[in-house]
């Protein structure tokens, strides 16, 4: 299970800062080989924290454009037991038309992830890059509070493993449900 949260801090009406931090939780459930007894190990960690910035343009029509940059500052990966902390290896440009139809904010992107290599001990990983398209739909419940729903289409390049290439261009289809609350004075 993963859970990433976001802070959008507003600097001006057309540029946000934005923080973004996620950790996950995992079982590895197992029969002890020597014994034949059922055990568990359960992992709860830090993944990773992004940092980057929204602009917002002008109004075109009904729809406000957006492009979102993003880095991760730092990454947390584990590779054939070796746990090791990358900086800076990965960005992401995203750009959307987001719209309003009270109650529903609605938005469609399209955006590009970099990967850089990342170096183990014994492994140097390239994930390939990615681009993707998706929407968003929030429905807002109240001033502060929103259900949000998303789908988004993601195709990873090919990935290789010190030098060797070990799998091909990836569809990954997902589907997201979540919540969102304002702190933000204002929206009271």
């Amino acid at each position: 299970m993963f859970l990433t949260q976001t802070f959008i801090y507003t600097l001006t009406p057309k540029f946000d800062i934005l923080i973004s931090g996620g950790g996950s939780y995992a079982r590895q459930e197992y029969t002890n080989f020597f014994t034949n007894a059922y055990s568990h190990k359960d992992r709860i960690g830090f993944d990773n924290l992004w940092l980057g910035f929204i602009y917002t343009g002008d109004s075109i029509a009904d729809l406000i454009p957006q492009i979102t940059f993003q880095t991760a500052v730092v990454q947390r990966e584990k590779a054939i037991n070796q746990t090791k902390n990358f900086y800076l290896k990965s960005q992401s440009l995203q750009a959307s038309l987001r719209g309003y139809s009270d109650p529903v904010v609605y938005s469609i992107y399209t955006g590009f992830g970099y990967n850089q290599s990342r170096k183990f001990k014994t492994l140097k990983i390239e994930y390939g890059n990615s681009i993707y398209v998706g929407g968003d739909l929030s429905i807002i419940l109240s001033p502060k509070i929103t259900l949000d729903l998303g789908a988004e289409q993601r195709f990873q390049m090919k990935q290789k493993i010190n030098g060797y290439q070990n799998s091909e261009v990836r569809s990954i289809p997902t589907l997201s449900l979540g919540s969102t609350y304002s702190i933000n004075s204002d929206t009271a």
